[in-house]
């Protein structure tokens, strides 16, 4: 069953296959604390942009709409992790400056708990990646 998602980030990195772009993407978990909005996480992204789509650059802000796909892998320290995997339907430059990131819907773990209630934030020094 695929899961809808949409949200917006950063690119981080772009690797460019035969078949392809990948772009990792990292999402900031938001939350307004005393009037104001804070980070309090991040979510890793690998989203296979879609066919014939514009193409991004690392640090470009970027909207994504697409089919999420989770896997669970063995990391480094013998643990499970999981990878967010998105192939894009659509895929498009932020045209608003970075502090406005506060005013879009987070795709954030808790929300995704929703569907995957196993479903753990990483925190950011245990990342594998």
């Amino acid at each position: 069953m695929a899961v809808k998602i949409e949200f917006m980030g950063y690119v981080n990195r772009v690797r460019e296959y035969d078949w392809g772009v990948v772009y990792d993407v990292a999402h900031n978990q938001m939350q307004k604390k005393n009037d104001q909005w804070q980070t309090i996480g991040r979510d890793y992204f690998s989203v296979v942009g879609p066919e014939g789509g514009d193409r991004f650059a690392e640090n470009d802000m970027v909207n994504v709409k697409g089919n999420l796909k989770t896997k669970y892998f063995d990391k480094q320290d013998g643990s499970k992790g999981l990878a967010l995997n998105v192939r894009a339907d659509e895929m498009t430059r932020h045209a608003t400056a970075r502090s406005s990131v506060a005013a879009s819907e987070p795709a954030s773990v808790p929300d995704m708990q929703q569907v995957w209630p196993e479903l753990q934030q990483i925190p950011e020094d245990n990342a594998p990646f």
